[in-house]
């Protein structure tokens, strides 16, 4: 199958190696991109660290002092990553932000201070969870997410000739990016006539709002979403 993928580019690479181990091609054309910020971060007194997404992992990464600190990842890919920079206590979550705080609200103690290093855009609300168990959560915006100007050429080429059999979808911002994107190339009507798979019911919304239609992964982790891709 030719598979678009349109995440940022780090994670996008990622994702293009495991369907070509599936034998699938793809097209990476990202519709956000990602601008860190700057910040530094006080490690004294942090009993953990939250990770909702793995681009706040890779910038968190050049500040070594905070590798020895517990980690808690949203999911297992995002653990993965964590592992990979170097972070050496690594917990995955269930795929999504309440899952991730229930997790944490049952391995931390009542009085625990947590560092949630995010994206500007916050998905569901870790600190308020955390908080119903006595637990202090400090959120530090680190990157914030950049929408593209613009679908690639080839990539509007590509819907037009019917050469995409696949688009995948792992966020609700990027999806209705994509949405944007494709309607403003002119492409609106042809994406319909291609497969769109999303990470969750969630991120479904900007294209079932948009009239195409698409198929939910059975948990919020990439390799259930790719199960979908079949044989």
């Amino acid at each position: 199958m030719r598979v678009l993928v349109t995440r940022p580019r780090l994670d996008a690479a990622r994702t293009a190696s495991r369907l070509a181990a599936l034998g699938h091609r793809t097209i990476i054309d990202p519709v956000i991109e990602i601008e860190a910020l700057p910040f530094e971060v006080d490690a004294a007194g942090i009993s953990a660290i939250a990770f909702t997404s793995s681009n706040a992992v890779r910038i968190a990464a050049a500040l070594d002092h905070l590798k020895n600190i517990p980690v808690f990842a949203v999911g297992t890919r995002t653990a993965e990553v964590a592992i990979e920079a170097g972070f050496r206590n690594v917990g995955a979550g269930a795929g999504e932000v309440n899952a991730l705080g229930e997790l944490m609200a049952a391995e931390l103690p009542k009085g625990a201070r947590v560092l949630h290093l995010a994206g500007e855009n916050l998905a569901g609300d870790l600190a308020g969870r955390l908080a119903r168990s006595g637990i202090k959560v400090e959120t530090r915006v680190v990157y914030r997410a950049r929408m593209a100007t613009r679908l690639k050429p080839e990539t509007v080429s590509a819907f037009r000739e019917g050469r995409i059999d696949v688009v995948l979808h792992y966020s609700e911002r990027s999806a209705a990016a994509f949405v944007r994107l494709a309607d403003s190339a002119g492409v609106g009507g042809d994406i319909g006539k291609t497969r769109h798979l999303c990470f969750s019911s969630a991120v479904a919304i900007p294209l079932k709002l948009f009239g195409v239609h698409s198929e939910i992964a059975s948990a919020p982790e990439e390799t259930a979403l790719l199960e979908l891709l079949g044989p």
